[in-house]
């Protein structure tokens, strides 16, 4: 996503309060999920029910973008692209879509936090790519997911 001029500033911002400086971070900058949901999420993030982040690793392969690592940073922007907090990875971990576990689900963030709320919420969110992605089986997919914390706002 384009680097603004308010995400500049808003970087700058989170700069400035760090103590030591950052030595070639990764950093993204992006709308969470897709315009439907993204300020749903956003305030997710901000109350700090939203603790990680779930992706298809065949995704990130056809982007050619590389899988999320501790340390990456995110700049998450709403629905207006306006920037509205910084996430740091602490963690990552990848499971099958069929094996996600409870502590996911929860980390996540969204509905009741069962494992059958995430389920359903990312088949919904997937369904409209998976013949573009060559993918038959949901289930047996290989799943990304980043764990981190909110570090600006």
């Amino acid at each position: 996503m384009e680097l603004t001029e308010k995400v500049l500033e808003y970087w700058n911002s989170y700069l400035s309060t760090l103590s030591e400086k950052l030595i070639n971070p990764k950093v993204e900058v992006g709308i969470p999920g897709d315009d439907a949901i993204a300020d749903q999420l956003v305030s997710l993030y901000l109350n700090g029910k939203k603790t990680a982040a779930s992706g298809l690793i065949r995704d990130y392969e056809l982007e050619g973008e590389e899988l999320p690592k501790v340390g990456d940073i995110w700049i998450v922007l709403d629905s207006k692209k306006q920037p509205r907090c910084i996430v740091k990875t602490l963690r990552v971990e990848i499971h099958r879509f069929d094996q996600i576990t409870q502590e996911i689900a929860i980390a996540e963030g969204e509905g009741d936090l069962s494992i059958e709320y995430w389920r359903k919420a990312h088949i919904d969110f997937f369904t409209p790519y998976l013949e573009e992605w060559g993918i038959a089986d949901l289930d047996k997919e290989q799943v990304v997911t980043e764990f981190y914390e909110v570090v600006f706002k």
